[in-house]
């Protein structure tokens, strides 16, 4: 062996083991001491947090979402990519070994003298990882496995939500196109009632042309939610896998759900609760492995090989071996700066993402702030117009007494109760929108994920 690859190989055993990979920090962050809600112990939330409205419809929903759903599914394949990568990094780890096998057979002018020359052989290489280049790699690639898995559970996450929304939504629309009904259908009987009166001649032509806008309006105003319903429900389907048109969801209003009471807990529990966060920080895990590697390409690299060859004149014959041993040194001396530049973009990566992790974690204080604070707000809506429908039902129930003892006339009647239904679809959508808020909040906080 040459006497210089000995002595490197000699200098380079003392190094076996060494890493350049910077040891991980976690990036500090400013987190708040409590939430605007307060330190409360948090809720306990589990995996199918759903549950807790009390949707028997939406959970066969989520089922379907969580199954059939194609970004969950494409998702699942990303997670395979990964764990592939991580496969094809091991290797380098290990020695690779091939084999090669071949016959030749000649003939000259007489037949009778065909020879047959038969060989094999086998190759073994291993690269001494005496730097940690290969190492790196393989920790960055198992960083890169544990990111995919986070963003899958994140982007579960999302669609969860989004499937809880599309739902809940769809209810609304249901529950406001049977108050645009009711409202249209008064519309037009006090069409019929001024009409009446306009041939007898106890009502005016603006009269008339005014109610028979107000039906136009009352008309237009259902065909928007009519459109509203559809699009929705086609959402939904998308969201669960299926072709528009095809998905049927059972419900018309949100009368029946509950709303669940959600405490936050402490704010630093997020680093641990939220898979966006963890999938930044794996990110981070992987750039600061990546760091390792650009560094370990400055330095030499040693192969060591092996090779075996037999080879017989014909399958009867006995067969020479033979065995060679080799030691391969390389040596980076000039690359005109292209390593360095490794190394820079490396290091500026990590930092880059050092950041990124930071504005993820600050990101989600400020979403359990917001949906805290919608929650608050959506539940003081909701008491004003609960408060407003039931002053509005007073109205219409006394309009009717009225009405009846003659002490007012139709309109009058008709105004109170489109007043009602107007205070109806109010509390509808008050209703919405704390739904929406306790489903911000379930995201926010993680939505009762836990890492593996």
């Amino acid at each position: 062996m040459n006497r210089t690859i000995i002595l490197a190989l000699l200098t380079t055993s003392f190094l076996a083991g060494c890493s350049m990979t910077p040891d991980y920090q976690r990036p500090d962050v400013s987190t708040p001491a409590s939430f605007s809600a307060g330190a409360a112990q948090a809720t306990p939330i589990n995996a199918d947090w759903w549950t807790n409205f009390n949707a028997p419809a939406l959970n066969t929903l989520m089922d379907q979402a969580i199954a059939q759903n194609n970004d969950i599914r494409a998702g699942v394949y990303r997670v395979e990519q990964a764990r592939a990568n991580l496969k094809i990094a091991g290797a380098s780890l290990l020695p690779s070994i091939g084999g090669s096998a071949g016959t030749v057979r000649t003939f000259n002018n007489n037949p009778d003298s065909a020879r047959s020359n038969v060989s094999l052989g086998a190759d073994i290489s291993y690269e001494l990882d005496i730097f940690g280049s290969n190492r790196a790699n393989v920790s960055a690639a198992r960083a890169n496995l544990a990111g995919t898995q986070y963003g899958q559970d994140a982007l579960n996450l999302v669609v969860m939500g989004d499937v809880a929304r599309g739902y809940f939504t769809l209810l609304n629309l249901r529950e406001r196109m049977r108050i645009a009904d009711e409202n249209l259908a008064n519309a037009r009987e006090v069409l019929r009632i001024i009409n009446a009166r306009f041939e007898a001649g106890s009502a005016s032509a603006l009269d008339l042309s005014q109610q028979k806008a107000s039906v136009a309006n009352n008309e237009a105003s259902r065909a928007s939610i009519e459109e509203a319903v559809s699009n929705a429900e086609n959402a939904l389907a998308v969201l669960a896998g299926q072709a528009p048109t095809t998905l049927n969801v059972s419900g018309t209003s949100l009368s029946g759900v509950t709303i669940p009471a959600i405490a936050p807990g402490q704010p630093s529990e997020l680093l641990q609760r939220r898979p966006d966060i963890r999938a930044s920080e794996a990110d981070l895990v992987a750039a600061n492995a990546n760091i390792g590697a650009a560094r370990a390409a400055l330095y030499p690299s040693v192969n060591l090989g092996t090779n075996w060859s037999a080879a017989a004149a014909g399958f009867a014959n006995p067969a020479t071996t033979a065995m060679a041993l080799a030691a391969s040194l390389a040596v980076p001396i000039f690359q005109g700066g292209r390593l360095e530049g490794g190394v820079e973009q490396a290091t500026a990566r990590q930092k880059e993402l050092a950041e990124v992790y930071r504005k993820t974690v600050l990101v989600s204080f400020q979403e359990t702030e917001d949906a805290l604070s919608a929650v608050k707000a959506s539940e003081k809506r909701e008491r004003a117009f609960a408060t407003s429908l039931a002053e509005a039902r007073k109205a219409y129930e006394l309009s009717r007494q009225q009405f009846d003892a003659g002490a007012i006339d139709f309109q009058t009647l008709l105004d109170t109760q489109n007043g009602l239904l107007s205070a109806q679809d109010g509390y509808a959508q008050t209703r919405l929108e704390r739904l929406s808020a306790a489903i911000d909040l379930y995201k926010a906080l993680g939505g009762g994920w836990n890492a593996p």
